[in-house]
C-alpha cells in the first residue's frame, strides 16, 4: 500500500512541471476561430484629440470603451479584454512579434502577437498598429490590443478595414500649379449654362483677377446649354470635338470640369481623364451648383487622385451662413449662378492655383463689382460642415 502511494505522488510530481510550465502560443491571425458569440457589429471612430480625421474601425456590437483622459480600456460585459490609445504601445514589445504587415486604404496596419503578463496572468494577446496621415498631413498612430481570447476571425477582418474620415468639411482647397503637368499656361473650365457670361461670368471674373495680379495665364469657358460630362465625352458636336481634341493636344495646362449629373457621368469621367492624361494636362472637378452630391462623392471615390474644388458646396455653405440665395441664384427653372457666385467659384480657382487671396477687381470687370462683392460677403464666414457629430468619437490623447 505504501508503495502504490510512493509511485502516485512520485507520478503527480513528475507531471507538475509539465502542467505548470505548459506554454502558451498566439494563434495566427489567418487561423483564429470563424465563429463568435455575436456577429454584430457597429462602427466606431478615433480620433487625437487635436486633429480633424478620425480613424473608423467596425467593432463587435457588445464591446465598450470606457475611460477618461484619453486612453480605452475595452470591455466585453463587465470583463476587460483590452486597451485602445493613442501612439504605438511599447511595453512589452519583446514580448510581440510581427505576424501580419499590410496596407488598407492609405492605413499602414501591422498586427503582432505575442504572450503578455496582465492581471498576474499569461495569455495571448494581439496588438493592432494604425499608422496613417490625417488631413493635414500629419502622421498619427492608434493602438488596438486586444486578448486573443476575444478575438475572432470575423472581428479580425474588421479591423482589417480601417477608413480615415474627416469629422468637419472645412472645404480645404487643393494646391495647384500651372507649373506642374505639361507647364501650359491656358486653363479651361467645361461645363453649361452655369458658365454663360450672361449669368455666373466665372470666366470674365477669373481673368480680370489675373490680368490685376499680373498673372501670364488666361481662362477660357467653354459652355454649351445643358452640357454634363458624358456630353463631352461622347458628343460629336463640333465646338465638343474641337475642344476635347485641344485637350488631347495639351493646349491647356489645367481643365476644370463641371457635369456630375447622373451615373453615365461618373462613368464617361474616364474619357475626359485619359484625354488628360495622354496630353499630361491637370484635370480638377469642379461641381456646379446644380449638380448632385451622389455622383460628387461616387467620381471622387472611383478617382482619388482628382483634386476637387467644390464650387457647389461653397455657394451652399455660404447661404446657410447667411448669404441671400437670390444674390446668388437667379429665380429660374434650374436656379442659375449669378455674378455673385461667379466671383465665388473664381475666387477659389485662383487661391488654388497661387496660394494667397485675389486682388480687388478692376472697373472694366463689367460682371459685378468690387463694392457688391464687399457688400455682398462682408462679414461672413463659412462654417464647416459636420461630417462626424463629435458625440460620436472617441478622442485620444
Amino acid at each position: 500500500m505504501i508503495k502504490r502511494i510512493i509511485a502516485l505522488l512520485l507520478s503527480i510530481f513528475l507531471l507538475l512541471p509539465f502542467t505548470a510550465c505548459k506554454k502558451i502560443t498566439p494563434t495566427a491571425p489567418d487561423d483564429l476561430p470563424s465563429t463568435r458569440k455575436s456577429t454584430s457589429g457597429t462602427y466606431a471612430y478615433f480620433a487625437a484629440d487635436d486633429s480633424n480625421t478620425a480613424l473608423r474601425l467596425r467593432v463587435p456590437m457588445q464591446w465598450e470603451f470606457d475611460g477618461e483622459g484619453g486612453c480605452y480600456t475595452i470591455k466585453e460585459g463587465d470583463t476587460a479584454i483590452g486597451t485602445l490609445v493613442l501612439g504605438e504601445i511599447t511595453e512589452g514589445a519583446e514580448s510581440m512579434a510581427e505576424a501580419k504587415n499590410e496596407t488598407y486604404n492609405d492605413v499602414l496596419i501591422k498586427t503582432y502577437t505575442g504572450v503578455l503578463k496582465k492581471s498576474k496572468e499569461k495569455a495571448a494577446w494581439y496588438r493592432i498598429y494604425y499608422s496613417y496621415k490625417d488631413d493635414t498631413g500629419n502622421n498619427r498612430a492608434i493602438t488596438l490590443e486586444v486578448a486573443e481570447s476575444a478575438m475572432d476571425k470575423q472581428a479580425f477582418e474588421w479591423f482589417s478595414k480601417p477608413s480615415p474620415m474627416p469629422i468637419k468639411n472645412y472645404r480645404k482647397l487643393p494646391s495647384l500649379s500651372l507649373d506642374a503637368g505639361n507647364g501650359k499656361k491656358n486653363i479651361a473650365i467645361l461645363g453649361n449654362s452655369f458658365l454663360y457670361n450672361e449669368y455666373s461670368g466665372i470666366g470674365i471674373i477669373l481673368n480680370d483677377m489675373m490680368t490685376q495680379s499680373k498673372r501670364s495665364c488666361t481662362a477660357a469657358t467653354i459652355s454649351l446649354g445643358g452640357a454634363t460630362i458624358t456630353t463631352y465625352a461622347t458628343s460629336t458636336d463640333a465646338v465638343v470635338k474641337a475642344c476635347m481634341n485641344k485637350i488631347k493636344s495639351g493646349s491647356y495646362g489645367i481643365v476644370f470640369m463641371c457635369g456630375l449629373y447622373d451615373d453615365c457621368d461618373v462613368e464617361n469621367l474616364q474619357t475626359i481623364y485619359d484625354a488628360c492624361k495622354s496630353s499630361n494636362t491637370q484635370l480638377v472637378i469642379f461641381p456646379a451648383h446644380n449638380e448632385n452630391s451622389p455622383q460628387l462623392e461616387n467620381a471622387l471615390l472611383q478617382y482619388p487622385d482628382l483634386p476637387c474644388i467644390n464650387w457647389r458646396d461653397e455657394l451652399d455653405a455660404l447661404i446657410e451662413a447667411g448669404v441671400n440665395r437670390r444674390d446668388l441664384c437667379e429665380k429660374d427653372t434650374h436656379s442659375h449662378s449669378k455674378a455673385l457666385a461667379g466671383y465665388v467659384g473664381a475666387k477659389m480657382i485662383y487661391k488654388s492655383l497661387f496660394g494667397e487671396e485675389p486682388p480687388a477687381l478692376s472697373k472694366n470687370c463689367y460682371v459685378i463689382s468690387q463694392a457688391t462683392v464687399d457688400q455682398k460677403l462682408s462679414g461672413i464666414t463659412a462654417e464647416p460642415k459636420v461630417l462626424i457629430p463629435e458625440k460620436n468619437i472617441y478622442k485620444l490623447k
